[in-house]
């Protein structure tokens, strides 16, 4: 008790020296980050575990890119088992002169088997229950095409050759994803009309599903059945794979501004306890004078910590729990789920974050100051190197389990840790560079005596100034990076577009359409649109040995096996493509068995120039050799294909289908409406659409990732703060010695503010620096673009560092000038 009671009030003292405070708010700092970020990832997690069948639709969801056969209906079926079909593909829908691209599904009686379709009359108006399916001849949309096209109820939708009727808006569907296709506004149209539509021909590119509901034991039979070749299954514990892939790519992200804001709180704690730890071997001294022991002293430190940890690590989990509600408004929409309540045991886990920060890095130096003699009462001693070794020792250890706890990544975890301490290292380093430059300009500051004071200060506190110039350059460097991604970076790659890049994709375009479809492009002008062949063919076999996806171990290779692929087939090579290996066949390989392959298959399959590949094409099975590799620059939006042959190395048997592209000018869209009116079968792809969904989620995860850099920027500033208070007791001894050989405080303070500006400059000079280093090399190896210096970045980033530090450094450091001379007097 009496430990406790002397804790309780030294912890009450402490808040006035300033290191505890900080000390604090960075432990505050890393719970939040880490706490929010959890909690939202629970929140998904168990989502998508509550809303299993309703999620998915049914018990099962059997899906194929081909019609499913007719035997695993009749098997279920026999099985006493209700089941449902559905069709979803994507398509431009039309209304007056306005389109849009969207996600059409084709249900058939007895949809959804499970969960409930909630229909509105207008968008955001009360909903109920629907009552079957939509009826012939009339859709259900949901509120983003509705908006889109600018609908009224009763409005009329044109599907390919059909002409339907809105009849309600979707408020909740059972089973909606989150990919590509679902991300499109929804049109929900009866199965029935679907032929009549002509949106579907032989080779299109549809979704077909089979939906099973029904008891239980029937359920776990079919599920353990052999699928037919094609088929897939998802299982309500596997439903919603796309949200978990989108939320564990967003979760990277996020987990590596949380790394950030962790290792940065880690410095500030560890700054900050050690100057703490010294003061506290004073007053140690003193107490074992007193008569206390290394055992009350040892409880009384601990319960000081404990208290401080426990009341940071309540404050941090309130700011985690609404931070985790604004994750939710940013990313929530994007995943597509009703969220449950915040549970409340990833907060516990994240308070334990913070303890285990403060036992790993403040408990060691503010542990240490026990062994203080009494002698230090009479005779200053210093702590041993032994001392220092070990807390660097737990320190690192701390640090590497920190990591790993917070990810839970080892891998992650460790390349977080290396790249933190290259990146440390590298912005040290050029803060020495820059404080060594800066050195000779003190000499030649002239007759201002506030700057020759400034430029002092820093160039004889060297280690200090470089340690606030790390400490700040790094945080500024992870939002001016962030900026610059989102800003720079992805203008510059949409600037590397001509004005005439392709924005529109026809597919599954029939052979016996290929003359009428190059006629009625001629007579809008365009005459030499070219038509790319291609089949769709299974790899069966490579170098003559049978393939599937157990062949693999790679998961991404295993998911990439189970797809068609597309193979093409010309004697001319596209100018976005580059031969890296072999020889391409020209003229001289028509008729020839060859095969050009890219880069992205050579890495999945571990192909080598002469290995076979066997496709099977709707039962006609053909074998290549690899001839040639390739790279192909995607970013051009033509065709392009992972696989080509020469022309006629194709059976003739095996079916074929075109595609092309070409550039749509914004006032010419009423094109489409006459193409699809004339060849319904075909589906047009608005790419202009699809970049927009692709913004959209990138700008999401970047709003995301920037608000949790946030945490990263306030401990960044816990750090500038720990190490300007590192300073505290000799600026008070030398503000009192300037005032005792006559400084006025008015020309002190300009000498501080003149020191805080150049650090801030230089810690935003440094920062900048590594923004561009680390913005060139994204340009350079992620978006393969032309990258060259931003100017204003190093103004933005000085400006912004000097204004920052100025401010930072005033607050803890305006106490100083009220220094009267005489304290100096009495310590001397």
């Amino acid at each position: 008790m009496n430990a406790f009671v002397f804790a309780v009030r030294r912890l009450r003292r402490g808040w006035r020296s300033g290191e505890l405070l900080i000390v604090a708010l960075a432990l505050a700092i890393a719970v939040a980050a880490a706490g929010s970020v959890h909690l939202f990832t629970e929140r998904v997690r168990l989502a998508i575990g509550e809303q299993s069948g309703e999620t998915l639709g049914a018990d099962l969801v059997f899906r194929s890119r081909d019609p499913l056969p007719a035997t695993l209906h009749e098997h279920a079926q026999q099985a006493g088992l209700r089941l449902t079909t559905s069709t979803e593909f994507s398509s431009v829908v039309f209304h007056g002169d306005a389109t849009s691209l969207a996600s059409i599904k084709a249900v058939g009686d007895g949809w959804p088997l499970r969960g409930t379709l909630l229909l509105s009359d207008q968008p955001y108006e009360p909903s109920h229950a629907a009552h079957g399916i939509p009826p012939r001849d009339t859709v259900w949309v949901d509120a983003q095409l509705w908006q889109d096209l600018r609908l009224q109820p009763g409005a009329t939708l044109q599907l390919g050759r059909l002409h339907v009727t809105v009849g309600a808006v979707i408020a909740q569907e059972p089973g909606r994803g989150a990919g590509f296709s679902d991300l499109a506004p929804r049109v929900m149209m009866n199965a029935a009309d679907l032929d009549a539509s002509g949106l579907l021909g032989v080779g299109s590119r549809a979704n077909y599903k089979l939906d099973v509901a029904g008891d239980r034991d029937a359920i776990a039979a079919l599920r353990d059945a052999a699928l037919p070749d094609g088929v897939k299954l998802t299982t309500p514990q596997d439903a919603r794979p796309e949200v978990r892939r989108s939320i564990e790519r967003a979760g990277q992200f996020l987990d590596i501004a949380v790394l950030a804001a962790t290792l940065l709180a880690c410095a500030a704690v560890a700054l900050s306890s050690r100057q703490y730890g010294e003061k506290l071997r004073d007053e140690i001294a003193v107490l074992k004078c007193l008569g206390a022991r290394r055992r009350f002293l040892t409880r009384a430190l601990l319960l000081q910590l404990l208290l401080l940890g426990l009341v940071s690590g309540l404050v941090g989990a309130v700011v985690a729990y609404g931070a985790q509600a604004v994750l939710a408004a940013v990313l929530g929409g994007l995943m597509k789920l009703d969220l449950p309540p915040a549970p409340w045991l990833p907060l516990v886990e994240a308070i334990a974050v913070g303890l285990l920060l403060l036992l790993g890095f403040a408990a060691p130096p503010m542990l240490a100051a026990r062994n203080t003699p009494p002698l230090r009462v009479f005779q200053r001693t210093e702590a041993g190197s032994a001392a220092t070794r070990s807390i660097t020792v737990i320190a690192l250890a701390t640090s590497a389990a920190l990591l790993w706890f917070a990810t839970g990544d080892v891998t992650l975890a460790a390349w977080v840790l290396a790249g933190a301490a290259a990146t440390l290292l590298a912005l040290a380093l050029t803060a020495w560079l820059l404080v060594r430059a800066l050195t000779p300009l003190r000499r030649s500051a002239g007759g201002s005596f506030a700057w020759r004071f400034g430029l002092g200060n820093i160039a004889r506190r060297r280690g200090a100034t470089i340690v606030q110039v790390t400490a700040l350059g790094l945080a500024l460097l992870a939002l001016l990076l962030v900026s610059v991604v989102r800003t720079d970076l992805l203008s510059t790659w949409q600037k590397k577009l001509p004005a005439d890049t392709p924005n529109q994709f026809l597919i599954n375009i029939q052979p016996e359409q290929r003359d009428a479809l190059q006629a009625f492009f001629a007579k809008h002008g365009y005459p030499d649109l070219h038509l790319w062949p291609m089949a769709r063919g299974r790899l069966v076999a490579l170098n003559g040995q049978p393939v599937s996806a157990e062949t693999f171990t790679d998961p991404e290779t295993q998911r990439w096996i189970n797809r068609d692929f597309n193979l093409s087939w010309s004697t001319v090579l596209n100018p976005d493509n580059r031969i890296t290996e072999g020889q391409w066949w020209g003229e001289d390989g028509r008729g020839k068995k060859l095969l050009s392959a890219d880069a992205y298959a050579i890495e999945r399959l571990h192909l080598k120039l002469g290995d076979t590949m066997t496709l099977d094409f709707a039962g006609e099975q053909e074998t290549f050799t690899v001839t040639n590799f390739r790279t192909v620059d995607w970013d051009s939006f033509n065709p392009n294909f992972f696989l080509l042959a020469p022309p006629g190395a194709v059976s003739d048997l095996v079916p074929r289908q075109y595609l092309t592209s070409f550039y749509l000018p914004p006032e010419q869209r009423g094109l489409l409406r006459e193409l699809v009116t004339q060849f319904p079968n075909v589906s047009v792809l608005d790419i202009d659409a699809l970049m927009d969904q692709v913004r959209s989620i990138i700008e999401r995860i970047v709003r995301a990732v920037e608000f949790i850099f946030a945490f990263t920027l306030a401990a960044g500033l816990a750090v500038l703060l720990a190490a300007i208070e590192g300073t505290r007791a000799e600026r008070v001894r030398e503000t009192a010695l300037l005032r005792t050989l006559g400084a006025r405080s008015g020309l002190i303070a300009r000498g501080l503010i003149a020191e805080y500006a150049v650090l801030g400059a230089l810690a935003g000079g440094v920062a900048a620096i590594a923004a561009q280093m680390l913005a060139w090399a994204l340009a350079d190896h992620v978006f393969h673009i032309g990258y060259g210096p931003r100017p204003l970045l190093w103004l933005i980033g000085m400006t912004s560092g000097a204004a920052i530090v100025c401010a930072l450094g005033w607050l803890s450091l305006r106490s100083t000038l009220r220094t009267p001379p005489n304290t100096v007097l009495r310590q001397g």
